[in-house]
C-alpha cells in the first residue's frame, strides 16, 4: 500500500499524483484532498490567481453545483470573473 498512488487536491485546486505513503506523511497536514473529496474546495475563497491554475472543467463543474448561470463557451477569464464577482 506504501507505493500505491492516489490523486490529490492541492489547496490551490491543482490535481496531482502522490504516493499513499506521502500523502499521509506530508500532504494530509498542508490541507491537500483526495480527489473523491474535490467537491467540497471553496473556490470562493480563492484568489484569481489561484483559480487561474484550476481546470476550465473544474470551475464549471463548480459553478454548477452552485447553480449559476454561464455560457457553455466561457473562456476561463468568464468563469473566474463569475465566482470572483467581477
Amino acid at each position: 500500500m506504501a507505493n500505491e498512488f492516489i490523486d490529490v487536491v492541492r489547496p490551490d485546486g491543482k490535481q496531482v499524483t502522490v504516493t499513499q505513503k506521502a500523502y499521509d506523511l506530508v500532504y494530509k497536514k498542508e490541507k491537500y484532498t483526495l480527489v473523491e473529496e474535490k467537491e467540497d474546495v471553496d473556490y470562493y475563497s480563492q484568489s484569481r490567481e489561484q483559480l487561474e491554475k484550476v481546470k476550465n472543467d473544474d470551475l464549471k463543474d463548480f459553478l454548477t453545483k452552485e447553480e449559476i448561470d454561464f455560457d457553455a463557451k466561457a473562456t476561463k477569464d468568464d468563469l473566474i470573473s463569475l465566482i470572483v464577482g467581477e
